[in-house]
């Protein structure tokens, strides 16, 4: 196989395979890689079992001897089977790690990682490649291309156990005398303080994807993940390298970045991008707010209402999760005496099923309501933000009411309110809503105004459509 693979290349894969249990009975089979998963076509079977039994089999490893190396199959299943002729089963399973052979899952230690994501080479944003050119009498004599390794950033993450580092990869092709290229690839290297598990590194993966979706307000997704074992030169420092394929995503997509697309590049936040990681990975507040907000990120093409919801949803999660006792008329301490007072009032006669409602309603009786959130959350955008989105101060306090008319509506489906967004309303609803936690989520991370405010205000596209918000909405 001559070029690195990727999650989102497709490709075949022949060879032997076998159980760690049984290592003397090979099954020779295909190895197919691409959006319908991970999936081996054996021509017979691994076990011994009757074949109508296998169906309940979960194979958790299975090993291959394979044209393009060692081959560890993890957490599979059987999905079909063929009697009659030659016999043939199908395999599916959801992780494969291409160089060495694991019987277990407690041997999948490795010392480090590296991962390419898309978008990964915008983000960091070095232009590594330079051009130099040569005329005699307005004719080109000489043309040279030269490659400079950017600078790396270190970061420690102490909530991780694990230092951060960029990590750049240089590739050249050529074709004989036709022609020559040169490829620059960046990747995320994660290097913890001790061995970890295969578990460990697909979280931090998974952590790192959405944080880099967060800064680049797009999804963005792991295309190649590289893991380093043992130590196979220690003159060297030489270490095992092991790619590790997961299930590809159908909604993955890689588009060109416009030039006027504004988005938090590395380079905005290098002086503190060790702060930026670290808030990423320990902030506890904030994560049932952006794990809502990112699902709306990743589900391109969801409808405008379950969008609309998923937003009233985050903002309502963060403003609850973040805010403490300013998000309440008194403190848990304060209400207390207050809430048992209202519990020994009630009747003694009332039905057991209704008091035990009173008294759940009550337990959360002195928390703000969804609008009050909303309109807070509202005001604790700057104030050039407030002017972008809204006419007025008054108008802001109105568009919570509106947002929490528009959710009651879309939640309970009972009596239609005078005034909901629907149709466009709801999409420009959404776009005010996808801005206000955008900025409250990177203010969160400690990116300050000084960054976030370009970053949001010179994106003309952008402010475009808040203006035509600000100016088709009713508030």
């Amino acid at each position: 196989m001559e070029k690195k693979l990727s999650i989102y290349d497709q490709f075949e894969i022949r060879g032997y395979w076998w159980l760690p249990s049984n290592p003397e009975h090979e099954i020779a089979g295909i190895l197919s890689f691409g959006l319908d998963g991970i999936n081996l076509e054996l021509f017979g079977s691994l076990t011994k079992r009757d074949p109508f039994e296998e169906k309940k089999n979960k194979f958790d490893i299975v090993l291959g001897e394979t044209e393009e190396g060692n081959i560890t199959l993890h957490n599979g299943f059987q999905t079909k089977m063929k009697i009659g002729g030659i016999m043939s089963t199908q395999l599916t399973f959801n992780q494969l790690l291409l160089g060495k052979h694991f019987t277990n899952r407690k041997e999948m230690l490795f010392h480090s990682a590296s991962i390419n994501y898309s978008y990964l080479e915008e983000w960091m944003g070095h232009h590594p490649f330079s051009e130099d050119y040569d005329e005699k009498e307005g004719k080109l004599t000489r043309a040279d291309l030269t490659y400079t390794f950017p600078p790396v950033f270190k970061a420690e993450v102490d909530s991780i156990g694990a230092t951060i580092k960029a990590g750049y990869h240089f590739n050249t092709n050529s074709e004989m005398y036709k022609k020559k290229t040169y490829e620059h690839t960046s990747s995320l290297d994660v290097i913890p303080n001790k061995e970890r598990g295969l578990d460990w590194y697909l979280n931090i993966t998974g952590e790192l994807q959405n944080m880099l979706t967060l800064l680049m307000n797009r999804p963005v997704y792991p295309k190649r993940i590289t893991a380093k074992g043992d130590l196979i030169n220690v003159e060297k420092g030489l270490r095992e390298k092991i790619e590790i394929f997961m299930l590809p995503m159908h909604e993955f997509q890689e588009k060109s970045i416009r030039v006027t697309d504004r988005y938090i590049t590395y380079h905005l936040i290098k002086d503190n991008i060790a702060d930026v990681l670290s808030n990423w990975f320990s902030d506890e507040e904030m994560k049932s707010s952006r794990r809502i907000f990112l699902r709306n990120m990743y589900n391109v093409g969801s409808d405008w209402e379950k969008e609309f919801l998923d937003y009233a949803k985050s903002i309502e999660s963060f403003h609850r999760d973040t805010s403490g006792d300013a998000g309440k008329f008194v403190t848990d301490e304060n209400y207390e005496p207050i809430k048992q007072q209202m519990i020994d009032a009630i009747p003694n006669n009332t039905d057991k099923d209704l008091k035990q409602k009173l008294i759940g309603t009550l337990k959360y009786a002195h928390d703000f309501g969804f609008q009050r959130r909303v309109r807070e959350t509202l005001l604790q955008l700057h104030l050039d933000l407030q002017n972008v989105m809204f006419e007025d101060r008054k108008k802001l306090k109105a568009f919570a009411g509106d947002l929490t008319k528009t959710r009651d509506y879309y939640t309970h489906n009972g009596d239609v309110p005078d005034y909901y967004f629907k149709e466009w309303n709801l999409y420009f609803a959404n776009k005010r809503m996808h801005t206000v936690l955008f900025y409250h989520l990177c203010k969160r991370l400690g990116i300050g105004d000084d960054i976030l405010l370009p970053v949001i205000l010179q994106n003309d596209w952008l402010v475009q459509w808040l203006k035509n918000a600000k100016k088709e909405l009713q508030n």
